[in-house]
């Protein structure tokens, strides 16, 4: 259960758009609909030819389904109005054409990303967010004011080479108690916890993880908290009748059953929900 990020398959857009999440975005029918990304690693692992980016000029079946991802998107709801000026994409073949890096560069603006035109795992994780459904009923977890997803941030992204997976998906009750969870530590010290790996968008096992498949399991980085704010997760997650045990190097003097001493888990906690 280290600290690192994640890839997510993908299969065709089969359907209309469903209704509006909760997350203020939408879901398409089927489900790890977007447009996938990949290594040579994850390649390997999961028979897959993906491309670790997608850019003007290039043709790959993966680049047929960003085409469609990106009118979906665009159709939403009031998001037409992002695209002033900006010619809509007319064929959902194959071929990165000018009209689909036109198109990126505008959800990638909205999104907050760099606004290359080029589609990789940034681009790939924001799409998730907005049109990802999952076949396990799994929610997408997002920044907060109690926590962030550091698998969306650019240095999340930059540690994630090998297999450019994204694991960012959690059963929505585990999502209602991380959000209490964090939200009793941003109330002592007013700092956001970095949420890291969930599990994939379907439940798929993973050469990173050796659990991380029930939607029930997602790390926090440790990185930069003190003893008292270590300490202070740990005790959270005990006196939080809804997680049932949190692993860790140390216990840094508490004691309970539910804390379990980790010695591979000096960077980051590993929370396992009800």
């Amino acid at each position: 259960m280290k600290n690192r990020k994640r890839y997510l398959a993908s299969v065709i857009v089969t359907g209309a758009l469903a209704a509006a999440l909760s997350t203020s975005a939408f879901a398409a029918s089927g489900h790890n609909n977007v447009a996938a990304v990949g290594t040579a690693a994850s390649n390997t692992k999961y028979g897959t030819n993906y491309q670790g980016s997608y850019s003007l000029g290039q043709t790959h079946a993966q680049i047929a389904k960003l085409k469609q991802n990106l009118k979906d998107w665009r159709a939403y709801g009031s998001n037409s109005s992002y695209f002033t000026g900006v010619a809509a994409i007319t064929s959902t073949d194959g071929t990165f054409d000018q009209a689909t890096k036109n198109n990126l560069i505008v959800f990638q603006n909205v999104k907050g990303l760099t606004a290359d035109g080029i589609y990789g795992a940034g681009s790939r994780n924001a799409m998730h967010a907005a049109i990802g459904s999952s076949p396990k009923g799994f929610v997408r977890i997002k920044d907060t004011s109690y926590y962030i997803n550091y698998n969306d941030t650019a240095t999340g992204l930059s540690a994630d080479n090998t297999y450019k997976l994204d694991h960012s998906w959690l059963t929505s009750g585990s999502v209602t108690t991380l959000n209490s969870f964090a939200q009793g530590f941003y109330s002592t010290y007013s700092k956001k916890l970095e949420i890291n790996d969930g599990s994939l968008i379907d439940g798929d096992d993973t050469p990173e993880h050796s659990t991380h498949q029930d939607g029930k399991g997602v790390d926090i980085r440790n990185a930069g908290l003190t003893v008292d704010q270590q300490k202070k997760v740990l005790q959270l997650a005990v006196d939080n009748p809804n997680i049932s045990s949190i692993l860790y190097y140390t216990n840094h003097g508490l004691t309970s059953s539910k804390i379990v001493i980790r010695a591979d888990h000096d960077d980051h906690f590993h929370v396992n929900f009800k």
